[in-house]
């Protein structure tokens, strides 16, 4: 679905409907004129769309009655932000003023949700060797102010920004393994003239009319191309205008270009080349704003506490800016670092000499060593199944915490709401769900990318040197979050760890017979595989189930507790047990807990009851989101019908017992939803039932292994 927008008559109407892709969401946002509204809606990603099953994840309502309607203040939401240009010193505003010479900036058009950011050292050199590649030139780009926001795409997709105009969009393409890029028409019109490929001159008797869309004749190109890949761009020139085609399959297979659009050729670049401490005093007056905001916020709620207070560092931009602020509010205040173990050596590097020149009181809280070892029992995580987030993260977090702060503690940290859409809620003061005695403050939860690094600078601090590296997250240099791209630059700067993670993930890969394919594009990121990615292995026919355990023993690992990466309470377990039957059989037996969904291509099933909901997986794989209690009832009901499956002696007790007959044994157990009420009383006298019950109880995996709580 491409973005769009749908008008109703005046007063009231819905300005736009926009889907996103961040992140793997699927959702909907919904702008209405009258009101500040934004409604935003979460969907499976399957056409056709039912508006009535979706879920609204987000509702944003500004009724101010002191202001007229077209004055109404705004309500912040991530997918609106705003940048300025000026045009008298050729940089970028983040308010409409600038400091350095108080004149007003042209707004920057940005996609949503606009977490702008400066680009990199080594982002520039992409660029330039992809321009270079592509039109013979990127010269233009020698000493400028560039700017990247991200935008909705499988995989990294970045808007490129140079000075204040949207060039080109850069993109890595999953397949391929490399990054591409797509020319926009301000692009094109820095090109016209100075391309020494890719460029394409054309007659310009094609301008008569609408144009854009349209296939350009072969008999209106004066000069250019002949051999023409698919997809490829190319600079049109055409008379006083220039544009973009793109090189498409015709319906006859043959190649040809449709111009994708036309723009007259009025884009010159700014004769100055600002630099980066330009940028800081052009933005100053409102850098100091922010700071303000923050120490206030922070200030006023440390005003009534009585709790011992610290500051969250990882290394990153974001909690760099919080440690800024708090040692503007607090004297030499602690500061707890999470080694993972999974750290970049540069992190943690940089950690350590940063606090040392700065004299802070550090506290390294190592997580658990044995992240491989756990791969070969859970499987490597994924976006889904985050287990590694409570083994090297958050288990080690709540152990020192309890220990040093037994009457609990406040933590200042870096968390903002343009990160993702489940931190799109965050508030200014929070209560951590995962520790009940630690409150979060949270002072730059509204700020950019962009306004968090250049207040780092504008403090003289340099950040953690991997951002110039291209890397948008410092984080575990194998988070399933990190997108392929990222992965593909891991090769590059740190080959030796590249090697360790793909080498573990080929094994674990090798043991459950899936394609090469799986590993090197991607998929064991996703337990559940968003629907691009489904539609890739259906075009490249690459098996996405994974194979089961097939082990005679059998065992079961659990991790319980919340995950910092989700809002609940959760479980993630790996049951291992014969395989008597398909796991089709399983999927249909499920349905006597609940509602169960088959995704026979995955190998999933997802059962949805009234405790909460469980995702199971042919290799063995659980993972259940509900209350504590309801949690562990699941798990046990879900072991036992799984046990009670593989073990069917077929003897059709079970069929007596169901008052509904809604039970049939055939070759193994089915279910008939529309009578089935969910009763259980199918497994009264059951042997197979009755044996899965006492091997449960006495598994390992059913007292908890690793509990958060």
């Amino acid at each position: 679905m491409a973005e769009g927008s749908r008008k109703a008559p005046e007063p009231f109407y819905c300005l736009g409907v926009v889907l996103h892709n961040i992140n793997n969401n699927n959702v909907i946002i919904i702008v209405f004129n009258t009101f500040d509204i934004q409604i935003q809606l979460s969907f499976d990603g399957r056409a056709p769309i039912d508006f009535w099953q979706m879920k609204v994840i987000k509702y944003t309502l500004d009724l101010t009655s002191n202001k007229s309607m077209h004055n109404s203040s705004k309500t912040f939401s991530p997918g609106k932000s705003e940048l300025f240009w000026c045009e008298n010193c050729s940089i970028p505003l983040l308010a409409e003023k600038c400091s350095t010479c108080n004149s007003f900036g042209r707004k920057i058009e940005l996609a949503p949700p606009g977490d702008i950011r400066l680009c990199s050292r080594a982002a520039k050199e992409l660029l330039s060797l992809l321009f270079t590649q592509n039109y013979g030139y990127a010269d233009f780009l020698e000493g400028r102010i560039i700017l990247l926001n991200k935008i909705a795409g499988l995989d990294r997709r970045d808007q490129v920004i140079l000075e204040g105009r949207h060039i080109a969009t850069l993109w890595f393409d999953v397949t391929a393994g490399c990054h591409k890029l797509d020319l926009e028409t301000f692009g094109a019109g820095l090109l016209s003239d100075r391309a020494q490929k890719g460029l394409v001159v054309c007659d310009d008797s094609i301008l008569k009319g609408h144009i854009k869309g349209k296939w350009l004749q072969e008999t209106k190109i004066i000069s250019g191309l002949c051999a023409r890949e698919e997809g490829q761009n190319v600079v049109l020139k055409i008379g006083k205008f220039s544009g973009v085609g793109v090189a498409r399959k015709k319906a006859d297979g043959s190649m040809s270009i449709r111009i994708k659009d036309v723009t007259k050729n009025d884009f010159t670049l700014h004769e100055k080349r600002p630099s980066l401490q330009d940028i800081i005093f052009a933005n100053v007056e409102n850098l100091k704003c922010l700071e303000k905001a923050a120490i206030s916020e922070i200030k006023n709620y440390l005003s009534n506490n009585r709790l011992p207070v610290n500051v969250s560092f990882s290394g990153g931009k974001d909690s760099l800016a919080c440690l800024c602020l708090a040692q503007k509010t607090l004297f030499r205040p602690e500061v707890l670092f999470i080694n993972t173990g999974l750290e970049f050596p540069e992190t943690v590097e940089y950690v350590h000499k940063l606090c040392d020149a700065q004299k802070l009181r550090l506290q390294e809280i190592k997580g658990e060593s044995g992240f491989f070892e756990q791969v070969k029992n859970f499987g490597p995580p994924a976006k889904d199944f985050r287990w590694c987030c409570k083994t090297n993260k958050l288990g080690p977090m709540t152990s020192f915490l309890k220990e040093h702060y037994p009457k609990g503690c406040v933590t200042i940290e870096g968390r903002r709401i343009y990160e993702s859409f489940n931190r799109s809620t965050i508030k200014a003061v929070e209560r951590n769900p995962y520790v009940p005695s630690q409150t979060t403050l949270a002072p730059i939860r509204n700020w950019r990318a962009l306004e968090v690094m250049l207040y780092i600078y504008w403090n003289k601090i340099e950040p953690n040197p991997l951002y110039e590296e291209d890397f948008e997250r410092i984080g575990c240099w194998l988070c399933p979050a990190a997108l392929q791209s990222e992965f593909a630059n891991l090769k590059v700067t740190h080959p030796q760890l590249y090697d360790r993670w793909t080498d573990s993930l080929k094994e674990w890969a090798d043991g459950n017979k899936l394609d090469k394919r799986y590993i090197d594009w991607g998929f064991w990121r996703w337990k559940r595989h968003p629907p691009k990615m489904l539609e890739i292995a259906k075009e490249h026919n690459i098996n996405l189930q994974v194979g089961a355990a097939g082990k005679e023993k059998i065992t079961l690992q659990a991790l319980r507790g919340r995950s910092p990466c989700g809002l609940e309470y959760s479980i993630e377990a790996t049951l291992c047990a014969p395989q008597n039957h398909p796991f089709s059989s399983v999927a249909a037996a499920l349905n006597i807990l609940g509602q169960v969904k088959y995704e026979e291509d995955l190998g999933a099933a997802l059962l949805k009851t009234e405790k909460g909901r469980v995702s199971v997986f042919a290799n063995g794989h659980i993972m259940i989101i509900a209350g504590k209690e309801q949690a562990e009832e699941l798990l046990r009901e879900v072991c036992e019908t799984v046990l009670r499956t593989q073990m069917c002696t077929r003897c059709k007790i079970c069929e007596k017992n169901c008052p509904r007959g809604a039970i049939i044994v055939a070759e193994s157990i089915t279910i008939d939803e529309t009578k089935c009420n969910h009763c259980q009383k199918c497994g009264n006298g059951c042997i197979a039932a009755d044996q899965a019950a006492k091997i449960y109880a006495g598994l390992a995996g059913a007292e908890p292994i690793s509990r958060i709580s």
